[in-house]
């Protein structure tokens, strides 16, 4: 008898382990991340030569036209997104969406345009897997360039 409560203490702890501790934890993620420097004469390249970060902008992840989430980047001018794979796949991220920036650029060290916004295209990096059980996929933008004030974000 004493065998078999310890065998049921044993199912029930790992039962109530599982939800507890690792639901959240399973699964697969994509993560956009990565720094938005200051333009200078020419366009941001995406290794960030150009002179100074792009500290607290407002910066939003960009699907046909319509922001799918939004953040600011940190005093360093770095940014992460966390998107649920199910939501959108990697294909479609690269081919459907684009970093935008919005923050007036005078914010920047000169010389710098007066007008107009930042964007970027996306690129895949790769996979990693964390505790065995989350697959997180690394996409990073190829490089943020000025694009006149023409662009609206649908709602």
């Amino acid at each position: 008898m004493a065998m078999k409560l310890a065998l049921f203490v044993s199912i029930m702890v790992a039962a109530l382990a599982v939800p507890i501790s690792g639901a959240q934890r399973m699964g697969h993620l994509i993560e956009i991340h990565g720094t938005v420097y200051c333009p200078g004469n020419s366009n941001t390249n995406a290794s960030g030569t150009n002179k100074g970060i792009f500290p607290v902008a407002e910066i939003h992840v960009v699907c046909d036209g319509k922001a799918i989430e939004y953040a600011y980047t940190d005093a360093g001018g770095g940014f992460l997104f966390t998107i649920d794979y199910q939501r959108y796949t990697i294909p479609k991220i690269l081919k459907t969406c684009k970093l935008v920036v919005i923050a007036a650029l005078t914010r920047c060290p000169k010389p710098s345009p007066s007008a107009g916004h930042l964007e970027s295209n996306l690129k895949y990096m790769g996979d990693f897997t964390v505790g065995g059980d989350l697959k997180i996929s690394s996409i990073v933008p190829v490089g943020f360039h000025v694009v006149p004030n023409a662009f609206a974000i649908k709602a």
